[in-house]
């Protein structure tokens, strides 16, 4: 719910260099950083992507579980 909400605009079309959902090659440099370090660029934003994906009243335990997802489904 979480994912479609606040992240699948960007990620589900590669607006503004968003890696997509499900693009193996795109995640794997990612993924490479760590789950510490998608979490805190979830969190906190990084060039395009706001904040927890625009939506301030996320709780970091949902922006957490959205980023989870978007892995899951990236591998």
């Amino acid at each position: 719910k979480i994912y479609s909400q606040a992240c699948a605009f960007c990620h589900d079309k590669g607006v503004a260099g968003a890696p997509k959902i499900g693009d193996a090659a795109a995640w794997s440099p990612r993924l490479a950083q760590g789950m510490e370090a998608l979490y805190t660029v979830a969190l906190r934003g990084k060039g395009a992507m706001p904040a927890k994906g625009g939506n301030p009243s996320l709780s970091d335990a949902d922006v957490r579980a959205a980023v989870d997802f978007l892995v899951a489904q990236s591998r």
